[in-house]
């Protein structure tokens, strides 16, 4: 029987208003009870993580950023992965389509070319928000990642230009159609959640863990039973065909799943 459930936040175990939903809360309260870990894994920030935690109840492993940061459940980080300065300074100073916005985070700040207001409504913690500045003039020695926001045909060609320029050192990823992400290059939710089941001595047989995007796929690739929301990006669908799938976010698919094993029990 699995004994850790790992989950992805937004389009997974966040429902449309970025909300965890009271049938989920509940859902995960009885895996805990149960003697289960229950881990999030997500491309927001640790702070933003930090406050669904919260939602949640006790404290546990965190996985940020798509993996460039975990942290344990006392808040200490077990994993810290940025991405290099000198290539965070040479994509922001480019000059990309400026319909195009650009966002880089660091521990503790989340800057971009402009804002939009469809992210700040996305925001969980009032607190963290995005600082309007010019990029090209930062300090970017502590860069975790750098995520583009805009139009997918605009993004596809971004993506051909960084990966020519910097194949093998850096994670090119989609978390959305609308969203280009870029890490170090071995900064992924599956290399995190393997750092995460050897620190708590389990097997990647004993993970389950749900998802809904392209930087959830190595993540889902590395545990004994992935599981996918009805809202899938279809890339993600197609990468992982064999997949059993839940019901969508908006329908409580991660606590409809976890009952349906807790009652199997």
């Amino acid at each position: 029987m699995y004994k850790i459930a790992i989950s992805d936040l937004d389009g997974t175990l966040l429902n449309p208003m970025h909300k965890v939903s009271t049938t989920t809360k509940q859902a995960v309260d009885s895996w805990k009870k149960a003697d289960k870990e229950f881990v999030i894994a997500t491309g927001r920030h640790y702070i933003e993580a930090k406050r669904i935690q919260e939602d949640l109840g006790e404290p546990i492993y965190l996985i940020t950023s798509n993996g460039a940061r975990v942290h344990d459940p006392k808040g200490n980080i077990m994993l810290k992965q940025n991405l290099p300065t000198e290539i965070a300074t040479t994509i922001c100073n480019y000059d990309f389509d400026p319909s195009v916005q650009i966002n880089l985070f660091t521990d503790h700040n989340w800057y971009a070319n402009f804002s939009r207001q469809e992210l700040k409504d996305m925001c969980i913690d009032t607190d963290f928000f995005c600082q309007e500045c010019d990029l090209k003039s930062i300090d970017k020695s502590n860069t975790i990642k750098i995520f583009f926001y805009g139009e997918r045909e605009k993004l596809d060609i971004i993506y051909k230009i960084l990966n020519e320029q910097f194949a093998g050192k850096v994670n090119l990823t989609f978390s959305l159609d609308m969203c280009l992400e870029v890490m170090e290059a071995n900064t992924n939710k599956g290399a995190a959640v393997n750092a995460v089941l050897k620190e708590m001595n389990l097997t990647e047989a004993q993970a389950i863990a749900f998802g809904d995007g392209m930087n959830d796929v190595e993540m889902l690739k590395s545990v004994g039973k992935p599981i996918l929301m009805k809202n899938s990006q279809n890339d993600l669908l197609n990468a992982l065909p064999e997949a059993e799938i839940t019901l969508s976010s908006r329908d409580d698919g991660v606590a409809v799943k976890l009952n349906k094993l807790l009652q199997s029990l």
